[in-house]
């Protein structure tokens, strides 16, 4: 039957014309309706056609705004007092209603065979609560695509324009699928327009996955919970909010709820309780490279040294051998002869212990001291020598660490120098990976925690597989479990070696398991608790200033610093960075030891990663909105400022314009380079620092049409603009030159940072 042979029936409603959603009240028809002839018949069949969710509409309203919900599809409209309308949520598959109560301000109802929904106004802000009763995925919000700009916390932040092309790609290829916890530091998610900001705030961060899908020319975000045998108990809630069109609208309502909660921790209280806290305010942070006993520097005479070098040592060495007999001792053969001399006596008195480092410096100095400096003088970068070097440059607060802890019993008296320097000293350590005995990489440390360890805390899926650790090796672990080793162990390492911070690596991630092992069972929200928990005794009970990787929301309640947010990792699956050695983007082998080409070789950058990652104009401050009166934040020491020649200098302007240390790598070889360039940094950054160090951030704009001039202002009314254009701009009466920085600080002082010329 074509349209044009459709029967029609002329109905006649007397009085006034209504919709079907105004003849709708209560199930029943509006009391001012009449109908006329048979059009009564056929409208009740109309009404029996509609679809479900007309009768199951819902309305909420306060003095601030208006919500509508589609308690069947979810879907979720606001309309502000201005009259403003905002698609919160569309719809997804429609479920069955049943036991809708509603007042005002509250909706409640059954959603499908085993969720309840609980919507309510409170104040300015819609929050959805729910509950089921068995394992199963809640999908809510679904934000569409449209005329806005996602506002993310992936690392410290970004402003993604839904035109930006490039970001819509690498957010479908690389961030397809993310979690709220450790690919998300806030677990917030902002939608912005012109006129307004759409705060999403994950309530419940815990088990959830934000998808992103193409829509159109832009993209459509979704978020989904899972509710599975460890955490059906526990709700899922999240929290919205319609804002001024304010950028760290979202960052802003995280930190107001956590403070709410009791959850926020101002970064003045916490260095209050640590008898070296204050030494981490101002200070830039370092890396120092290399636990080699005997380094080049440390050969006041070449000729006596081979003269007294035991052939035994290096007879199965044929390159030593042949360095030994050249006539001249060039670099070549300094390196050659050191790295076998540092082989042999590791040969002779194996294990990374302190007593086998002390039987190699009694057999150094024994055998060939009469050809080196004196031990006061010698050793690799965390040596005495290295603080007396970063003294002398004028650098009086610094945070040190050591790669591995081998380092501080390589040079004794290295570490207790910088504690007396001024200087924080931290050693690196981590327990997330545990290795069988007897596996083959018996130089990562770290994961040296014991049979034990690997078969009883690994994390265990609900098939009762383990989950595999670090790069597939050995297994994840529950950090209950294993948070009686990591008391001995550092009980022990401070027992030798006085350091008075620590780095616990991954743990402040937000990389987070449920752990379905019978055992020990562990939901993701007690995973997070056990994490924050083992950094607050690092704190608490061994008074030391404490860091970890990233910072992530969740669990940096008990840390001071953290290292990861301001330049995190990218082109994991880009092989010209990763794996084709000959290529002028690969990143470096991690080799040698004591100055891993990784950490310390100049990568070239691809355009496209400096256009997604080193814009100026698609960076935000949301982690410094939420803490930076409570964790401060820097790279990663994967990624320091000096990584990249393309991005150094925007790199610079961001922790200056944000407020956050430069984080550098040192060796003994590096040391002079990149400390002068080091004292150029930190001029700007510590007495900035030694101002802000306990103000919130309060504001991020634009100074000029482009986002190549940014202005951030802090609670005290302090200002930083940045200028990342190569051209000088004007600004408020001001010249600000090309690739600087200024800060007006309230105390009246201005302060002048234009980007150094290298190394």
């Amino acid at each position: 039957m074509n349209r044009d042979s459709t029967p029609r029936i002329n109905c006649d409603v007397r009085q006034a014309p209504a919709t079907a959603g105004a003849l709708l009240s209560g199930d029943r028809l509006a009391p001012h309706a009449t109908f006329a002839g048979p059009c009564m018949k056929y409208f009740l069949v109309l009404l029996l056609l509609l679809p479900a969710t007309q009768s199951h509409a819902l309305t909420l309203t306060n003095p601030a705004w208006r919500v509508e919900i589609d308690s069947a599809t979810l879907a979720v409209t606001a309309t502000q007092a201005d009259g403003t309308t905002t698609r919160i949520s569309s719809a997804g598959d429609a479920g069955t209603v049943s036991a809708l109560k509603q007042t005002a301000a509250t909706g409640r109802w059954r959603w499908g065979d085993a969720t309840q929904v609980r919507a309510e106004l409170v104040g300015d802000t819609l929050q959805m609560h729910f509950n089921r009763t068995t394992e199963g995925s809640v999908h809510w919000p679904r934000l569409p695509a449209g005329p806005h700009a996602l506002l993310l916390p992936l690392h410290e932040g970004y402003y993604l324009p839904a035109d930006d092309a490039v970001w819509r790609d690498e957010l479908l290829d690389a961030y397809g699928e993310i979690n709220t916890t450790e690919d998300l530091t806030l677990p917030v998610i902002g939608l912005a327009w012109p006129d307004r900001v759409l705060s999403i705030l994950f309530a419940t961060p815990f088990n959830n996955t934000v998808h992103f899908s193409a829509d159109g020319p832009g993209v459509a975000v979704a978020a989904e919970h899972h509710f599975n045998a460890l955490n059906v108990s526990e709700p899922y809630t999240v929290i919205v909010s319609l804002d001024a069109p304010d950028w760290l609208a979202p960052a802003k309502r995280y930190r107001a709820w956590l403070q709410a909660q009791g959850g926020f921790v101002p970064l003045k209280d916490k260095l209050a309780g640590l008898p070296d806290g204050e030494k981490l305010i101002g200070a830039s942070h370092l890396y120092l490279w290399g636990d080699r006993l005997l380094v080049e520097q440390d050969v006041r005479d070449w000729a006596t040294l081979k003269a007294l070098l035991p052939r035994a040592w290096i007879q199965k060495d044929d390159e030593a051998l042949e360095a030994l007999a050249a006539a001249r001792s060039g670099p070549y053969v300094q390196q050659v002869l050191v790295a076998a001399i540092n082989a042999a006596l590791a040969e002779q008195f194996p294990g990374d212990t302190a007593q086998a480092m002390q039987q190699r410096r009694h057999q150094l100095d024994a055998t060939l001291g009469t050809a080196l400096q004196p031990e006061a003088l010698r050793g690799d970068s965390a040596s005495p020598r290295m603080i007396r070097a970063l003294q002398a440059a004028g650098l009086p607060r610094l945070w040190l660490g050591l790669p591995d802890w081998t380092a501080g019993w390589a040079s004794p008296g290295g570490v207790e120098a910088g504690v007396q320097a001024g200087y924080l000293v931290a050693p690196y350590d981590s327990y997330d990976t545990a290795l069988p005995d007897g596996n083959d990489n018996p130089s990562w440390l770290s994961a040296q925690l014991g049979q034990d360890a690997f078969e009883r805390c690994g994390i265990m899926k609900p098939d009762g597989q383990r989950i595999k650790g670090f790069q597939g090796s050995g297994v994840y672990t529950n950090a209950a479990c294993i948070r009686p080793l990591m008391e001995r162990r550092v009980r022990d390492l401070r027992a030798t070696t006085p350091y008075n911070s620590w780095f616990l690596d991954v743990a402040a991630t937000g990389m987070l398991f449920d752990d379905s092992d019978p055992a020990k069972p562990t939901p993701q929200a007690q995973d997070a608790a056990n994490r924050n928990a083992a950094l607050a005794w690092l704190a608490d009970t061994q008074a030391l200033v404490v860091g970890s990787e990233v910072g992530s929301a969740v669990v940096n309640r008990h840390i001071v610093f953290a290292h990861g947010a301001q330049t995190a990792g990218f082109g994991w699956r880009d092989p010209q960075m990763r794996r084709e050695r000959d290529s002028p983007y690969y990143l470096g082998a991690w080799a040698p030891e004591h100055q891993p080409a990784f950490f310390f070789k100049q990568s070239r950058l691809k355009p496209r990663y400096q256009q997604l990652y080193f814009n100026p104009a698609r960076r935000l401050p949301l982690l410094q909105a939420a803490f930076h009166d409570s964790v401060v934040s820097t790279h990663h020491w994967t990624l320091d400022s000096l990584k990249f020649r393309e991005s150094r200098s925007t790199t610079e302007l961001l922790q200056q314009l944000y407020n956050v240390p430069p984080l550098l790598n040192l060796s003994v070889a590096t040391a002079p380079s990149r400390i002068a360039y080091l004292r150029q940094l930190d001029a700007f950054f510590r007495p900035v620092h030694e101002h802000l160090f306990d103000q919130a951030l309060v504001d991020f704009r634009w100074r000029d049409a482009t986002g190549q001039v940014q202005q951030t202002t802090f609670a005290d009314g302090s200002v930083i603009v940045a200028n990342f254009s190569d051209q000088p701009r004007q600004v408020d009466d001001r010249t600000l030159p090309a690739r600087s920085a200024t800060a007006r600080l309230a105390d009246g002082r201005t302060l002048e940072f234009i980007s150094p010329a290298g190394p």
